[in-house]
């Protein structure tokens, strides 16, 4: 049995170098270091598996998903097409999924300044409402970034849906904004 790692490697610095994303002057050092120490080539794994499993559950639909800036410009890097609707509070928007979109992602703007908690409900016409819980939230960004599954939307008829940013504290939900999409499907 190896000693544990003295100095592991940080998750960023993983996800980074999985990503390739990491600056190259660090690249080496972390290969030498992956290469040298079971318990970070372990967590490296672990975090593939995890992305892995998530990719899978997002492309079935189980659950939309929050992504960064930094997420889209990697897609768009690796050559995906990205189809973006932003729509402020309030706001009602009409979109659609086509044959050649790769990703579709909702722009939820709003003013998350002080939010400790963020949940998202997702409303569909026809459908049990989904509440995903406790999102990453950056209080100084004025958008929360979604990313739906476009199995599921390809596959949708007509519909609206709807989506609720939901602050809870022990009183209830303070709704921060509503967002509505009427999504018709692709004449193509």
């Amino acid at each position: 049995m190896s000693a544990p790692c003295p100095k592991p490697l940080d998750t960023r610095v993983l996800t980074d170098y999985w990503f390739g994303d990491l600056p190259e002057s660090e690249q080496d050092h972390v290969e030498e270091h992956l290469l040298e120490c079971h318990d970070c080539s372990r967590a490296l794994s672990e975090l593939v598996a995890i992305g892995d499993g998530v990719r899978r559950l997002t492309h079935q639909g189980a659950f939309p998903v929050v992504v960064g800036p930094s997420y889209l410009e990697t897609a768009r890097r690796h050559g995906l097409r990205v189809r973006e609707y932003p729509v402020p509070p309030g706001g009602r928007v009409a979109c659609t999924v086509t044959p050649e979109d790769d990703l579709l992602v909702s722009r939820l703007q709003g003013d998350f300044n002080g939010v400790t908690r963020l949940d998202l409900v997702l409303q569909t016409e026809g459908h049990p409402d989904q509440r995903v819980e406790d999102l990453p939230v950056n209080p100084s960004s004025h958008e929360l970034i979604v990313a739906q599954s476009m199995p599921a939307l390809r596959a949708m008829g007509s519909n609206v849906i709807r989506m609720r940013l939901v602050s809870p504290d022990p009183t209830g939900d303070r709704l921060l904004g509503e967002y509505t999409f009427a999504h018709t499907p692709s004449e193509t």
